[in-house]
C-alpha cells in the first residue's frame, strides 16, 4: 500500500484501485508494487503541481480530470528517476512568475540541472499504469451520476481526452534495435567467475564449507539455465525429479509457506527443465551432505537456505553474494549480477544453435520455451537480432579484409 507520510494512513484511492484492479485478477505482489511505485508519480505531480496542488476529486465532481498542458508536464515527469522527480516538483512551485531571458542565459542556468532519464520502457510502463488508474477514478465516478446528469457527459470527454493524450505519449518500445538487445559476460568474465566459485579454489572469498557449496551451486544454476534469481529462490526440493533429472519451475505467488518478507517468484511461465548429470550431483552433495545440517531446513522444502539458520534465502542475500565476488576482480567482473547470467545463457544459447544448424523461427521458440515466454513474446526476437546482428558484422570483417589483403597485395603496399 501506498502510506501518506503526512497522516500514517494508506492512501485511499490507489489501494481500492490495485485491491480491484490488480489483486482481484490474482496479480502477483511485486506486480502490485510496482504499479503503485508508478502511481507515486502522479500523487506527487497532484500534491505538487503550481504551489497550490491538483485537488482530483473536486475537479472530477466538476467533470475535469486533467487539462493538456498538465498531462503534457505529467508525461515529462514519467521519463525522471523519482528522486529527480521530487526535486523538479519542488523547483516548480519555487517558479512564481515569467521572467524574460535571453535564449544563452535560460541555457546557462538550466544546464545545471538536467535530469538523468530512465529507459523508454519505463516511462511506457509509467504512462500506461496512471492513465488506467485516471480512467478508473473516472469510472468509479461516472458510475454514480444519473444518465440525466449533465456533469456526466463533460466527465466522459474528459476522460476520453485524457485517455487519448496519454496513449499517444507512450514511447515506442526500445527493443527494436538490436544494439540496445542485454550483452553476457564474456569469456575472458566467465571464466574468472567459474574459477572464482569453484568450492576447491583458494581464490574462493567464502571461509565456511556450507556457503562455498551453496555459492558454487547457486552461481552453476544461474549460469546453465539461465534463470532470474527469483526462479532459483522459489525452487523447492519437490520440485526436482533426480531419476529423470529434471526441475519443474512453479508459479506459486503468496506461497503461505514461504516466510520471505519479498516473496521470489517465477516471473515468466512455468515449465520443465532437463538437469545435466554434474548440477544433479552437486545438488544431490548439498542437500544430503550440507543443508540437511542447518535447524530450520526441516521445515521448509525452498533448495537454496541461508547459512547458520536454515532458512529459505531471500533475494537481498543473492546480491551481496554477487557484490563478494565482484570485490575479488573488479575491473573483470564489473557487470556482473544475477541477471547477466540469464543474457549469457542466451548468448551460448544462440552460438549453440548456429552449430546445430537450427532455422531462426525454431531457435525463437525454442528460446521461448526455455526461458519460459510465451511465443508471441518478442523477448526471443530480442536476442534473435542481436546474434544475427553480431553474425552480420563478422561477415563485413571477413570480406572487408579479404578484399583489403588483395588489394594491397597486389600493389606491393604492406600496410
Amino acid at each position: 500500500m501506498l502510506i501518506d507520510n503526512e497522516t500514517g494512513f494508506p492512501d485511499y484511492w490507489s489501494t481500492l484501485f490495485s485491491i480491484t484492479q490488480h489483486r482481484s485478477k490474482g496479480d502477483a505482489a511485486n506486480t502490485i508494487e510496482q504499479v503503485l511505485r508508478h502511481l507515486i508519480i502522479l500523487k506527487l505531480f497532484l500534491k505538487n503541481y503550481k504551489i497550490n496542488g491538483i485537488d482530483l476529486e473536486n475537479r472530477i465532481d466538476q467533470g475535469k480530470i486533467l487539462h493538456l498542458h498538465e498531462i503534457e508536464y505529467l508525461c515529462d515527469l514519467c521519463k525522471l528517476y523519482l528522486e529527480d522527480i521530487r526535486e523538479e516538483v519542488k523547483t516548480e512551485n519555487q517558479k512564481q512568475s515569467l521572467t524574460l531571458k535571453s535564449l544563452e542565459a535560460f541555457r546557462s542556468k538550466d544546464s545545471t540541472n538536467c535530469f538523468k532519464t530512465v529507459g523508454s520502457d519505463t516511462v511506457a510502463q509509467r504512462i500506461r499504469q496512471i492513465r488506467d488508474f485516471l480512467v478508473w477514478i473516472a469510472n468509479v465516478h461516472m458510475a454514480r451520476l444519473a444518465e440525466s446528469d449533465p456533469i456526466l457527459n463533460i466527465l466522459r470527454e474528459s476522460q476520453s481526452q485524457v485517455k487519448t493524450t496519454m496513449t499517444s505519449r507512450i514511447p515506442s518500445s526500445s527493443s527494436g534495435s538490436s544494439s540496445e538487445a542485454p550483452m553476457g559476460l564474456s569469456d575472458e568474465s566467465t571464466d574468472v567467475l567459474l574459477s572464482i566459485i569453484n568450492r576447491n579454489s583458494p581464490d574462493n572469498p567464502w571461509k565456511s564449507e556450507f556457503t562455498k557449496v551453496r555459492n558454487e551451486l547457486i552461481i552453476l544454476w544461474l549460469y546453465t539455465f539461465g534463470l532470474r534469481k527469483g526462479e532459483l529462490l522459489s525452487i523447492k526440493i519437490s520440485d526436482i525429479d533426480f531419476r529423470a533429472e529434471t526441475v519443474q519451475l512453479v508459479r506459486r505467488p503468496d506461497d503461505p509457506q514461504d516466510p520471505r518478507v519479498t516473496q521470489p517468484l517465477v516471473k515468466t511461465l512455468g515449465r520443465k527443465l532437463a538437469i545435466p548429470k554434474k548440477i544433479i550431483s552437486l545438488t544431490e552433495n548439498y542437500i544430503i551432505e550440507h543443508r540437511k545440517l542447518l535447524p530450520k531446513s526441516k521445515k521448509h522444502e525452498y533448495l537454496f537456505v541461508a547459512d547458520k539458520s536454515g532458512s529459505p534465502l531471500s533475494l537481498v542475500a543473492v546480491n551481496k553474494l554477487f557484490n563478494k565476488i565482484k570485490q575479488f576482480s573488479p575491473e573483470i567482473l564489473k557487470n556482473l549480477t544475477p541477471h547477466i547470467l540469464r543474457h549469457s545463457w542466451n548468448d551460448r544459447f544462440s552460438a549453440k544453435m548456429d552449430e546445430k544448424n537450427i532455422s531462426e523461427e525454431k531457435e525463437k521458440k525454442i528460446r521461448s520455451q526455455l526461458m519460459g515466454w510465451s511465443e508471441s513474446s518478442n523477448s526471443a526476437a530480442t536476442y534473435t537480432k542481436r546474434h544475427t546482428q553480431t553474425k552480420a558484422n563478422e561477415v563485413i570483417l571477413e570480406m572487408g579484409n579479404e578484399q583489403l589483403n588483395r588489394s594491397y597485395k597486389d600493389t606491393g603496399d604492406k600496410k
